[in-house]
């Protein structure tokens, strides 16, 4: 029964923690990021932009802020999209994107890919602001953190560890 109580806690929270992050959201923006590690202190980073808004409202554009003063490498944008720091070689510690026509925004519910550039040290997770524009016209803006896109091996092994350490309890409790 114990075991039963516990699996059904561990759904439940698992459930939670989907949703939550989405619950009052609007507007709002998840990025996700790659790393991929090009030797003697480079780091390049691919970008996904999440428009996760929920009234409607399409992304824009978006700006990353560096730490520190940052050499970085822009890489071509997606159709439609420009960016004033991001194209070239540059030094500074933002970069940013945008789109000027509405017919290449990112629309509530969808994603769009392609955002890459090589910096000058590791990067990892970073600060963003997100901006959007609704169908009347109205402007708005979002802040937030971009995250590392999970492993899908590492995301299964961790799970499979969770379920024998689970059962491996439940079979010593019953012995």
């Amino acid at each position: 029964m114990k075991l039963k109580n516990l699996l059904m806690t561990t759904v439940v929270l698992a459930c939670m923690l989907m949703f939550v992050s989405t619950a009052f959201a609007s507007p709002s923006a998840s990025i996700l990021y790659n790393e991929t590690n090009l030797g003697s202190g480079s780091y390049q980073y691919d970008y996904i932009f999440n428009n996760t808004s929920t009234a409607g409202e399409s992304l824009y554009k978006v700006r990353f802020y560096f730490d520190i003063l940052s050499t970085t490498t822009g890489s071509p944008l997606p159709d439609g999209w420009f960016g004033t720091v991001w194209t070239g070689t540059n030094t500074n510690t933002f970069v940013n994107t945008m789109s000027i026509n509405q017919n290449d925004y990112i629309a509530a519910g969808n994603s769009l890919g392609g955002f890459s550039f090589i910096i000058d040290h590791q990067l990892g997770d970073s600060d963003f602001a997100a901006e959007f524009n609704n169908a009347q016209g109205n402007k708005f803006a979002f802040s937030g953190t971009t995250t590392v896109v999970p492993e899908p091996v590492s995301t299964i092994l961790f799970l499979a560890g969770g379920a024998t350490l689970a059962v491996r309890r439940y079979v010593r409790r019953r012995i």
